[in-house]
């Protein structure tokens, strides 16, 4: 089962993924297969890894 909505991040409507971190459904543009998270999340983690 496909789950379409639309991305809390960019706006668009496609099919969306969860972020393993925040939650949040995002779209394929907006989110990252391998960790599993979404861009905002991503930018996070590499300014955790930065300090």
């Amino acid at each position: 089962m496909e789950l379409t909505g639309i991305c809390n991040i960019c706006g668009k409507a496609a099919k969306m993924h969860t972020c393993s971190i925040c939650g949040t459904s995002v779209c394929s543009q907006c989110y990252y297969l391998d960790p599993g998270v979404c861009v905002i999340c991503k930018k996070r983690l590499k300014l955790k890894k930065k300090f």
